[in-house]
């Protein structure tokens, strides 16, 4: 410190006096305002979010995370912890509370974060010098004198201008000097708080390709603590400068006194009014019931915060017009870009031609004679098509139409509103402007009937497929469940409207088009797309294990779509992701395991169509689906209740009862079908398994350190459990197809692998023609080959070619007689037998295990081939809901090509829980639980998944990490504690000195959606 001089230099610098109050008052805050040098604290905070965000983005970029000090960082780093108070769950139960989820903390890397900006603020509000002089900067401080330690105030005056009065020397630390720093380090935060809440690129800077590719889903916790701390140090603010003006006097009163006079003064307070209230409707619970209230009191109360602080003090204002211009220019952006995408501007899309798609759909050539060929491009020239002009044209891209679990596309600007079992919506949108999103990313939706103003998120389960030229190849579907506010009203409209048998909202206006079988048609707008999951590079990975939870699987479908289209040849970079696909040099990615945890067998039917066009698409090796049932709990002593008969496919052969699961036709003088069989699969005996909870639903000391839930793995927040009309008789017929198939299936595995290792036997014995007069078999013989749908732990490698895609089979399908139609022939690799797994939830059928008489035995099994490419195929047999009514009716052909017949479970009194009370006693139509043929017959095949328990996470990823061929990647979306759970089971698989060793299975990376607003 400078030495010192015989004048005094308070720390408390007096202002001169003046007659006049107001100049007073004026002259003693110019006084006591920080000097321009002193602002050096707000730059150092900046450069440094500067530098880290430039290192992050390098390390995004470089992929430098994956290595060997990022395999240290990511253990700690992904952990979250959960808390649950003890013995909650049974005090929740016994007041008939809804489950809830327990209490979370965000990851350890957020945290992190968050400490790091708070450490920081605090640093430059407190460290060091308040106020330097005024010619002085942070190189020069010792040049210039300090202020005494003495509090006593200067008696000498000087008439000049207010600013001549200012400190001219460093004074380390006052009441007013800290009022005034950590205001201006709050003012220094609004534009990160404003950055972090922000959407849409280049506003959001974050989220910047070239930068670190945060959006808001990732940041928004971010926001909501980084608005904390400006409220923190504004409250600081407000107290030291309190203080000051409280021990401030002028003729006998108190300084506090003539502040209210001074116009900045009053702006002060407002600003802080407004923050108060900002503070006060964000809570959690207020948040949460009243979410709409809640967006509208925060539109409003943000700019005038802003607008208010910047009033207050205009020195350093330009903070507050940084933070105001950032918000501002986001939402102009993204108002223009909804207008244009909403079809408000511009050219639109004419209305989709459904019947020309289904003759594409049915790998039919499109015929071009008509008009209608014109209907079926809708997009403007001047919009991108460099994805439909690549080489091979759309008609012969695997894959085209995955996305899409019917024939029926929406006019553009309508969503088809359909109801799903699990109080569920699906959305389907076709937006009039064109629109491109990433795997993964989520959209804003208004539904104007519903409400017109607010927007709600909802992570889309399809991809955008810019190859092809239909409008189904930009369709963006939605799975809602309904839960209370808005996803409410949205339910209790959808079922209003088909109760009344209305198609479409009268007052919007319906352009021609097709209207559907089912659902309705609603207007809707969509903003977006938003999501950081388009930082995800999915083909660096060789293996990528997929987990949802619930209401989650939009993610997972969207994510699983795109990797088996990439490793079906088609190129990611016109699905929305990076460049690349199978045969591309930089794309690593040979396997992917898709883990799904649902709470109802009927849940199935959300995705079935999707899950099995991506078995169509790729064979067993490559993909794994296993869908795990948590809702399986038996109850003591009472056998469940036996379905109605809902036949997926028609079965063969019916008992009196009908209740006898389809059997194939070479099966009809085999043993009958035991009931310990088709049961086996609740013995536990599957590694991937854990069926604990079965004896109770609350696990005292569970994997997260506290009790658990099953429901905790399949249900967010709010969900509703309670079933539609005909829904549990549904599940229960999904959960008795499932058995069936599975029973038979393992037969069938038993029999041809017991053949195929007798035959492969036989091969090594080393006949010799010239000496032997009897040659068992032909070693060079290969057998042809089966298309099944085995799982990839049985399958061998196929070769590359048609022969690699193989169909979903079809067991109940079965009939003598039959021939198989387009066998695909080509070289085999040898098959080594293997042990098979009984309990597995796939079929267990050896792909290339056949002999001649097997193959007669093998009839033709029905698929639905989602690739364009002219294939002949099996003529389309509709496996009907015949489920019995009250009265026992035999299952007749009319029966059987029945649409749905699930209403005869529905009466006016079930329905009176769906739709608002008021409107029960004057509608009395009856919702009806409808499904289409083709949902009918997927959810039959993926049945044969579905088995019943909670997955053992850690065995599944030890497993795959076992088996992969380089790093891995982890894509998860559902509840907290299945986050939670993942987090942990990917932290304790993450092995650094395996990296070390040259060997990068012990590189995981992990993408998780999971966020609120």
């Amino acid at each position: 410190m400078a030495s010192t001089n015989s004048t005094s230099r308070p720390a408390y610098p007096a202002a001169p006096s003046f007659q006049n109050d107001l100049e007073f008052l004026y002259a003693y805050l110019a006084v006591h305002v920080l000097s321009d040098p002193s602002r050096v604290y707000s730059y150092i905070l900046w450069i440094a979010i500067g530098a880290v965000l430039l290192f992050l983005s390098l390390l995004h970029h470089l992929h430098i995370s994956g290595g060997y000090l990022g395999a240290l960082w990511n253990k700690w780093a992904l952990r979250r912890r959960t808390w649950r108070k003890k013995h909650s769950l049974a005090v929740a139960k016994a007041r008939g509370e809804p489950h809830r989820q327990p209490y979370s903390l965000p990851a350890n890397a957020q945290i992190f974060t968050l400490s790091i900006i708070v450490i920081a603020s605090l640093l430059c509000s407190f460290l060091g010098p308040d106020y330097f002089a005024p010619k002085a900067s942070l190189w020069t401080l010792n040049d210039y004198p300090w202020a005494t330690t003495s509090p006593s105030l200067s008696k000498r005056y000087e008439l000049a201008d207010y600013y001549q009065y200012m400190p001219q020397y460093t004074i380390p630390k006052a009441w007013w000097t800290s009022g005034n720093r950590t205001g201006l380090i709050a003012f220094a935060l609004f534009p990160l708080c404003i950055l972090f809440a922000l959407k849409s690129p280049p506003f959001a800077i974050f989220s910047i390709s070239c930068l670190v590719q945060f959006y808001c889903d990732k940041l928004l916790w971010l926001h909501k603590w980084s608005a904390r701390l400006i409220f923190f140090l504004t409250v600081l603010h407000v107290a030291f400068w309190s203080v000051q003006l409280l021990i401030e006097s002028r003729n006998g009163k108190v300084a506090y006194f003539y502040a209210w006079s001074y116009q900045k003064f009053i702006f002060a307070w407002t600003a802080f009014g407004c923050m108060v209230m900002l503070f006060l409707l964000s809570i959690g619970p207020f948040r949460r019931k009243h979410y709409e209230a809640f967006w509208f009191l925060h539109v409003l109360f943000v700019p005038l915060t802003i607008i208010m602080s910047a009033l207050h003090h205009p020195p350093v204002w330009w903070w507050c017009w940084a933070a105001l211009g950032l918000w501002l220019g986001e939402r102009t952006w993204r108002f223009t870009w909804w207008l244009y995408t909403n079809g408000y501007f511009g050219m639109k899309s004419t209305a989709p031609s459904n019947k020309l798609r289904k003759v594409q759909y049915r790998n039919k050539p499109p015929v071009a004679s008509s008009g209608k060929m014109e209907n079926a491009f809708p997009y403007p020239n001047a919009l991108p098509t460099a994805g439909i002009a690549q080489y091979p044209p759309p008609n012969q891209l695997p894959g085209v139409g995955l996305s899409v679990p019917t024939d029926y596309v929406p006019p553009p600007g309508f969503a088809h509103a359909e109801l799903l079992p699990g109080r569920t919506i699906r959305l389907r949108i076709v937006t009039p402007g064109y629109l491109t999103w990433a795997p993964g990313q989520h959209f804003l939706i208004s539904v104007p009937s519903i409400t017109r103003f607010t927007t709600h998120p909802f992570t889309t389960a399809s991809i955008c497929d810019e190859q092809n030229p239909y409008d189904d190849g930009r369709v963006l579907v939605f799975l809602i469940r309904a839960k209370n506010g808005w996803t409410k009203d949205l339910w209790d409209n959808v079922a209003l409207m088909l109760s009344r048998g209305q198609q479409y909202v009268r007052s919007e206006f319906l352009p021609r088009c097709e209207m559907p079988s089912r659902g309705v048609l609603l207007r809707a707008c969509v903003d977006g797309p938003y999501g950081s999951s388009i930082r995800a590079s999915w083909g660096s990975y060789s293996t990528v294990l997929i987990v949802a939870g619930g209401s989650g699987v939009s993610y997972a479908l969207s994510v699983l779509q795109y990797i088996c289209l990439c490793l079906a040849g088609r190129n990611g970079r016109f699905l929305g992701g990076q460049s690349g696909g199978y045969g591309h040099p930089n794309f690593k990615t040979a396997r992917v395991r898709f883990v799904w945890l649902v709470r109802e067998f009927g849940h199935i039917q959300w995705c079935a169509s999707v899950l099995r066009r991506c078995m169509d698409l790729l064979p067993g090796p490559e993909l794994q689906i296993d869908i795990f049932v948590t809702n399986v709990k038996p109850v003591a002593g009472v056998k469940p209740p036996q379905p109605s008969r809902i036949s997926f496919a028609p079965p063969p052969f019916k008992d009196k009862d009908g209740l006898e699961p389809p059997r194939p036709g070479f099966a009809v003088n085999s043993r009958p079908v035991s009931r310990a069989s088709l049961d086996s699969e609740d013995s536990g005996d599957d590694s991937d398994v854990d069926l604990s909870y079965y004896t109770g639903y609350v696990q005292e000391d569970g994997g997260l350190g506290h009790e658990e839930d099953i429901l905790d793995l399949t249900n967010f927040e709010g969900d509703d459990d309670s079933t539609m009309p005909g829904e549990a008789q549904f599940n229960l017929s999904v959960k008795q197809e499932g058995r069936s198939r599975r029973a038979i299936s393992r037969r069938m595995s038993t029999a041809l692998f017991a053949k195929q290792e007798l035959l492969h036997r036989a091969s090594q014995l080393d006949f010799d023609g010239t000496n032997s007069t009897v040659q068992l078999v032909n070693k060079r013989a290969s057998l042809p080959p089966i298309e099944t749908n085995a799982p990839p732990s049985i399958r061998p490698p196929s070769v590359d070619g048609p022969s690699s895609q193989r169909p979903s089979v079809d067991i109940a399908s079965v009939r003598p007689g039959d021939s198989r139609r387009g066998s695909v022939q080509g070289p085999q690799t040898p098959w080594t037998p293997s042990p098979l797994t009984p309990n597995s939830a796939a079929p267990l059928i050896s792909p290339d295990s056949s002999s001649s008489d097997l193959r007669r035995e093998l009839p033709a099994l029905h698929t639905r081939n989602i690739s364009n490419a002219p294939a002949n195929l099996t003529p389309k047999r509709f496996s009907a809901l015949s489920e019995r009514s009250l009265m026992q009716t035999p299952i007749t052909p009319a029966s059987q090509r029945s649409m749905s017949r699930l209403s005869q479970w529905t009466d006016t009194d079930s329905f009176a829980a769906l739709v608002p009370r008021g409107d029960v006693e004057t509608v009395r139509e009856q919702l009806r639980l409808v499904l289409c043929e083709k949902e009918v017959e997927d959810v039959g095949i993926m049945a044969e998944h579905a088995r019943p328990g909670k997955p053992k996470l850690e065995r599944i990823l030890a497993d795959e990490v076992e088996r992969a061929k380089g790093a891995l990647a982890v894509a998860c979306c559902g509840p907290t504690s299945l986050d939670a759970m993942i987090r942990k089971v990917v932290a304790a698989q993450i092995d650094p000195q395996r990296i070390k060793r040259g060997d990068m299975r012990g590189s995981i990376a992990l993408f998780s959606e999971e966020f609120s607003y």
